[in-house]
């Protein structure tokens, strides 16, 4: 035991390096880069701006009625006047969108006293050409309207360029004068962008990329973030980073001038850190849990949540339970996330191998295609069906009362069943049912009271599910045609669908489908 903690530690450490070298050859995308992809420039602004001033070419609805009758849509004309008919032309070029109607009412009152309303919008805005240039992807000259936004006109040029475009510096130019300077962070972290009015011949800049950190770990945003100046501040990254409620640390690792060094300490402590261009972050959750929640369901008069000190056993659990009258404590069930997640992952990664074989397979004559097509669409229905299961996560807790070191994680349910007399049928047989537990009965019986196996059925994959999440799939121990293993109440048979396919290999691969599928769910998957 002297020798064995050095080794252990050399071996955490090699793995934790080996990690830390897998974060970093893994590829962070840049914050924002999947902002242009084609949205922005398919449609044209038409919302209210305020501050819109108006010029020659735009489109204004206007509307009169009451002692003057008036709807139509009238055009700026190259005057800069608004003519309205049986009043005269009211100069609105440069006039600001706000102030369009009150000077209406005052043109038309001019005229007419009483018993006249008037109404005013913008329909359409003047048609612009501008240039997009920059670190974009396809730069050049792009048409639009003055109303429209920078995300339109970037995204009609392909939008940044990740690799060396800039996502926080951004001018608009107009004359060779800067007349804006734009921020996409500003609207890709708070929602504010302010609305431009763009003229003929005005260019879009977009700047070289700046200095850039990268975060990842615990956090909600993992990419690569752009600053300005020579540092960044902790406080900045976090709110960038938007780390999960459970990150309590964070791995600092800069490079400066060669020199490469790495600092571990608590976020509150990182807040006031100035960090580098190049610096990488990476937050994570150590701290140990305190306490383990655990919902609890089925026959039970208690609370349907236990909150209890960490590292907490099944034993410890069920010794705060509060069972009723029926409750059966013998064949409490223990369901888990991780576990769903994982009978999840691997259902899927078959079903991947699956299609696979399916799309690769080659046949040797143009009748074996025709076969193979017809029984390829069937086998991707089934695979698009089997997608949509979702496991349980069902722990097997056999004995478990031999065994009180069945350790809980935070989030388990355990579900207590009733004391039962029942046993459920139902897969490939007739009449699918719940029947009355007789001694004499072994799992054949049963099945011929459902009506029998449908032709659907594979006579040799029944399973019997017992009320601890074990399965008992043994053998029939009289004939080779009957299975003939031990019900008890409370159990569940479940007959599986046989795959009938004309390749082995792909009705051995189904068939595990099938199981994997049933043990997780506890149901039969028609093929």
């Amino acid at each position: 035991m002297r020798f064995f903690r050095p080794l252990l530690f050399a071996a955490s450490l090699h793995v934790s390096l080996s990690l830390h070298a897998q974060v970093e050859e893994v590829p962070v995308p840049v914050f924002g880069e999947s902002l242009f992809q084609g949205e922005f420039s398919r449609e044209t602004f038409t919302g209210f701006n305020p501050n819109y001033q108006f010029t020659v070419g735009d489109q204004i609805r206007l509307q009169i009625w009451g002692a003057q009758e008036f709807n139509d849509t009238i055009t700026v004309d190259t005057q800069g006047n608004l003519f309205i008919p049986g009043v005269g032309p009211l100069l609105v070029q440069g006039m600001r969108n706000m102030d369009l109607i009150p000077a209406l009412k005052r043109k038309v009152a001019e005229k007419f006293i009483n018993n006249v309303e008037v109404y005013a919008t913008l329909e359409g805005a003047q048609p612009v050409k501008v240039f997009v240039g920059g670190s974009v992807s396809f730069p050049g000259l792009y048409a639009g309207s003055s109303a429209d936004s920078v995300l339109f006109f970037l995204d009609k040029a392909g939008g940044i360029d990740t690799e060396r475009g800039s996502f926080i510096d951004i001018a608009l130019k107009r004359g060779g004068e800067v007349i804006q300077k734009i921020n996409l962070y500003d609207f890709l972290l708070k929602g504010d962008l302010a609305l431009t009015q763009f003229a003929d011949g005005d260019v879009i800049f977009v700047g070289r990329r700046k200095s850039s950190i990268t975060i990842q770990g615990a956090v909600h945003n993992s990419y690569q973030f752009e600053f300005d100046g020579q540092f960044l501040t902790g406080a900045d990254a976090v709110e960038f980073a938007h780390p999960h409620t459970n990150a309590t640390n964070v791995s600092i690792r800069t490079d400066k001038q060669g020199e490469r060094a790495s600092f571990y300490l608590p976020v509150i402590d990182a807040l006031e850190r100035k960090l580098s261009p190049g610096d990488h972050l990476y937050f994570v959750p150590d701290a140990l849990p305190k306490t383990v929640e655990i919902h609890i369901d089925g026959e039970h008069d208690g609370p349907s949540r236990l909150v209890l000190p960490y590292p907490a056993t099944l034993a410890s659990a069920v010794e705060k339970l509060v069972p009723g009258a029926r409750s059966d404590l013998e064949s409490i069930q223990l369901f888990r996330k991780s576990i769903a997640g994982r009978q999840l992952e691997m259902l899927r990664e078959s079903l991947d191998n699956l299609e696979r074989k399916i799309l690769t397979a080659r046949s040797a004559s143009a009748e074996e295609a025709r076969i193979r097509t017809t029984e390829a669409e069937l086998l991707l229905k089934f695979i698009g069906r089997a997608r949509d299961v979702r496991p349980k996560g069902q722990v097997v807790l056999s004995f478990w009362k031999g065994n009180r070191e069945v350790y809980l994680e935070d989030g388990d349910t355990l579900h207590i069943p009733s004391k039962s007399n029942l046993v459920l049928v139902h897969g490939e047989v007739l009449y699918p049912n719940a029947q009355l537990h007789e001694e004499k009965f072994d799992t054949q019986d049963f099945i011929n009271r459902a009506g029998g196996f449908t032709a659907n059925a594979d006579k040799s994959s029944i399973l019997l599910f017992r009320k601890d999440g074990s399965i008992d799939n043994s053998k029939s121990t009289r004939t080779a045609f009957r299975s003939t293993r031990k019900v008890q109440p409370g159990d569940e048979i479940v007959v599986l669908p046989k795959a009938d396919v004309k390749s082995l290999q792909l009705a051995k691969d189904i068939t595990q489908i099938l199981y994997q599928i049933a043990i997780a769910t506890r149901v039969a998957v028609d093929f």
